[in-house]
């Protein structure tokens, strides 16, 4: 199985983008997500057919909920990391020590954690250029070719026949 660890905030948002709303009438976790970069993480597992883990502090918020019902939405099912106190490095290695199965995986992400170790960096497609701002620019199409260069592609159903 190839994983997608997911952050939210500087990944399926920007700067851009709430500056783009800030005067719409715009409610709900719309108001808080980009659609547009839902699309991009789309076509991402797509391509690869990874499954998406919610690495993000959104997990346990208010908004968690709608996040994964928008998610839904687009056809993306997630799974979240556990809570080890805040420590997300140590999170995705939980959720990877207790799913054996993950083969490969990338971590989006717009921060290096402290609890990054070098094989979790080695795996971190860093998202968003601040520019001294708060989100950066998101998830972009150089970014969703990153996670299908390094993931790989998924098999077609012939593929799979012949192994």
């Amino acid at each position: 199985m190839k994983v997608i660890f997911l952050d939210v905030d500087g990944v399926l948002n920007s700067d851009e983008y709430f500056d783009k709303i800030r005067n719409l009438d715009i409610q709900g976790i719309e108001r808080e997500v980009d659609i547009e970069k839902i699309k991009l993480l789309k076509k991402a597992i797509d391509k690869t057919g990874a499954k998406v883990v919610l690495s993000s502090s959104w997990r346990y918020t208010k908004y968690a909920q709608y996040l994964k019902e928008l998610l839904s939405n687009y056809d993306i099912y997630v799974d979240s990391t556990p809570f080890i106190e805040n420590e997300r490095g140590l999170e995705i290695k939980k959720w990877l020590s207790d799913n054996q199965d993950a083969e490969d995986f990338v971590i989006l992400d717009d921060e290096i954690f402290d609890s990054y170790d070098e094989s979790l960096i080695k795996n971190l497609i860093k998202i968003s250029n601040g520019n001294g701002r708060n989100f950066g620019e998101g998830l972009l199409p150089r970014d969703v070719d990153e996670i299908i260069k390094r993931l790989g592609r998924k098999k077609s159903k012939n593929e799979e026949i012949e192994r």
